[in-house]
């Protein structure tokens, strides 16, 4: 899912705000389905998430990883930028998480600096000291660690607490409670700069606010059938 990195910054408004994934999460349902009964592949990205009715069916096709198990930056995966820099993912900011150079720095020096082990303590106390907000007192917590690092921070200038959770969006909406991010402070114009949100909570009854051209609700999506020669019918999304 977008999220407020680079030139998506400079673009809230098609930004998906936290209730209107109560609408996207069946829709990734039925296309994981269509999926499945055409042979294709649908692999949900790190930021799609988490823990909601869907979560098995969306993931089943990884293979025996069925659902999320936290951020994974650091631990399986590296990013290295253009210029030799090494961080944990390739979509963390440049300025928060590259742990060093790799033309200036052996690998394994790199890999054992802070910013590269961020999810080094996987499964203890102490990798959920950097929770906060919801993430925090959350009954997933443990394993997924306030999800996607990336988006996190992205949203808020710091990791640990994701507003992009199905489970989230659920929880608030039994409380009658719908989440909004609110731009606070615009990316200054760096590489893998980001902006800065706040997060406001309002009534689910109240109206939506004006000026939101690119709401997303179920009641908005148009699909077409097209029949392809010697194959099943399959969709296209309008």
């Amino acid at each position: 899912m977008t999220v407020p990195m680079g030139r998506a910054a400079d673009r809230p408004e098609i930004l998906l705000q936290p209730s209107e994934l109560l609408d996207v999460f069946p829709l990734l349902n039925e296309l994981a389905g269509w999926a499945r009964r055409d042979g294709l592949l649908f692999y949900p990205g790190n930021n799609v998430g988490y823990y909601g009715p869907f979560e098995r069916n969306l993931r089943s096709q990884q293979g025996s990883n069925t659902i999320w198990e936290g951020c994974q930056a650091g631990i399986n995966t590296i990013g290295i930028e253009a210029d030799g820099a090494i961080k944990g993912c390739p979509s963390l900011p440049t300025s928060k998480y590259v742990g060093g150079n790799i033309r200036e720095k052996p690998l394994r020096e790199i890999l054992e600096s802070a910013e590269l082990t961020l999810n080094a303590q996987q499964g203890t106390p102490e990798a959920l000291t950097h929770l906060w907000g919801f993430c925090r007192d959350c009954d997933y917590a443990a394993l997924c660690r306030g999800g996607c690092t990336w988006t996190a921070h992205v949203f808020f200038g710091q990791p640990g607490n994701n507003p992009y959770c199905h489970h989230r969006a659920l929880v608030k909406q039994k409380e009658g409670v719908r989440e909004r991010l609110v731009l606070e402070t615009g990316a200054p114009g760096d590489p893998f700069d980001h902006g800065k949100f706040s997060l406001k909570e309002e009534s689910a009854a109240s109206p939506w606010p004006d000026g939101d051209p690119y709401r997303f609700s179920a009641d908005r999506i148009q699909w077409t059938r097209v029949q392809a020669p010697e194959r099943t019918s399959f969709p296209i999304l309008l």
